[in-house]
């Protein structure tokens, strides 16, 4: 509990007031004393917190998996740009084709997949506690989102043809079995991770229309504007920014009817308040995603 109560000082939250109507005469109605206002969840907190979550996301994929595996085969010199980590390091263990390279792709859809399982126990504590409500979202958000953004890369690549499972299976025969196989087997686990996370999500306040569209607008829009900054962005924009930002978080699209069908109690009566601090920190992050997003060109001994 002592956790969860330090894990509250993150997001300031705002006073959750009821809305009182006065009665008028014998003709009042007691319900109206007490009207809760669910439809009021602050649009620029759930903005603030959907950019955050997802920036978590892309950068655990580049950095934390793609970077690291980089760094773990021998590079040393890398360029990282709003959406893509590379190395200008010319190595035979990282050449396309050999086992490295198909390391290196694979290490960004595992890492966040990894992410969402680490911090899996987390949320469930801060449900089961019943934590600061825009702690929870944002929680819920890293870890759904985390976990679909990398069974989701299978599947894109599978259509697509292009993108990291593209080059896992560079130059193995039967690409278009292969291919297949990606769109079926990303497909079946996707819908097991929306109707998985539609439970959590059915514990959340209505409208939880708005707690989904909002964070999933606010951070394709944010990362796509980033995007056009990246040396040959209209290109990048489409195969690489719109794809990963409307498939890789397109669990927000379909979380929430599912979540309603399977809320076995009413919808609590909370509220998501402006909190300083989301908005702050998603300024912070803004403003860096927008000065990294051309290329910074960094070395690691």
């Amino acid at each position: 509990m002592c956790g969860v109560l330090n894990y509250n000082l993150i997001f300031l939250r705002a006073p959750q007031m009821a809305t009182v109507t006065p009665a008028a005469g014998k003709h009042a109605h007691p319900y109206r004393h007490s009207v809760p206002t669910l439809d009021r969840h602050s649009i620029p907190t759930l903005a603030a917190i959907g950019f955050l979550a997802y920036y978590v996301v892309t950068m655990c994929h580049e950095v934390l998996g793609h970077g690291v595996a980089f760094y773990m085969l021998g590079a040393h010199h890398f360029v990282l740009t709003s959406t893509s980590i590379d190395s200008s390091d010319t190595l035979a263990a990282i050449a396309p084709g050999t086992s490295g390279y198909r390391f290196i792709n694979a290490a960004g859809s595992l890492s966040t997949i990894l992410l969402g399982i680490l911090l899996y126990p987390l949320l469930i504590l801060t449900l089961r506690e019943r934590a600061d409500i825009t702690l929870r979202i944002f929680l819920w958000l890293v870890v759904a989102v985390g976990i679909f953004h990398g069974c989701c890369y299978i599947i894109y690549s599978g259509l697509a043809g292009v993108g990291d499972w593209k080059e896992v299976i560079a130059f193995w025969p039967h690409q278009t079995f292969l291919r297949v196989l990606e769109v079926v087997f990303g497909t079946l686990i996707c819908t097991g991770v929306v109707r998985f996370f539609a439970a959590l999500f059915s514990t959340f306040p209505e409208s939880l229309t708005r707690i989904a569209l909002v964070p999933y607008a606010s951070a394709t829009f944010i990362f796509c504007l980033a995007g056009l900054r990246i040396p040959n962005g209209r290109y990048l924009m489409l195969i690489s920014v719109l794809p990963a930002s409307l498939m890789g978080q397109a669990i927000l699209l379909f979380v929430t009817p599912v979540a309603r069908r399977l809320r076995k109690e009413s919808a609590p009566e909370e509220v998501v308040p402006t909190s300083p601090t989301a908005l702050f920190f998603a300024a912070v992050f803004i403003v860096i995603i927008f000065l990294t997003a051309p290329g910074v060109h960094f070395m690691i001994p």
